[in-house]
């Protein structure tokens, strides 16, 4: 699914949650997928991206427009979202928002360095292990030389 569908479906649930009386705190999924729909289709504007990475055979003409027409869907969902909040809930339900949105920004470069470190943990410990083995494989071999050769 493109990130700029993703995000209208999710500004459509947290435009329906709030008329039903929700509140932002309890609509956190939502607004995570929204922000992170907006974040990529922005970035997708500024990235560098070649056909065999996509996988598909259009025109440079094409993908830029494309990409220009995501990141301004995005913008004006952003602001929609914005007005909306500000007319239904209010100027500080608006600062919540932008509070929630550093929160799971920051909860998800956590997991991302979590995730890193997990990796690079695992990475050393198979290099360790790798280099006890193979120099406990040298010092048999070595004995194994000595011994039946006589050096």
């Amino acid at each position: 699914m493109e990130p700029i569908t993703a995000a209208v479906a999710a500004f459509s649930a947290v435009k329906t949650g709030i008329k039903a009386g929700r509140e932002l705190q309890d609509m956190a999924g939502e607004l995570g997928k929204l922000w992170s729909g907006l974040d990529t289709a922005r970035a997708s504007h500024t990235q560098k991206r070649t056909k065999a990475m996509k996988n598909e055979f259009i025109s440079v003409e094409e993908e830029a427009l494309q990409t220009f027409a995501d990141k301004r869907k995005a913008d004006e969902i952003e602001k929609e979202l914005h007005q909306f909040i500000t007319y239904t809930l209010g100027a500080e339900a608006w600062a919540q928002l932008i509070e929630i949105r550093g929160q799971v920004r920051k909860q998800r470069q956590e997991q991302i360095a979590a995730a890193r470190k997990q990796r690079k943990k695992v990475i050393d410990s198979v290099i360790i292990v790798s280099t006890v083995i193979f120099c406990g494989f040298c010092v048999y071999w070595m004995g194994y030389v000595v011994i039946n050769k006589g050096f």
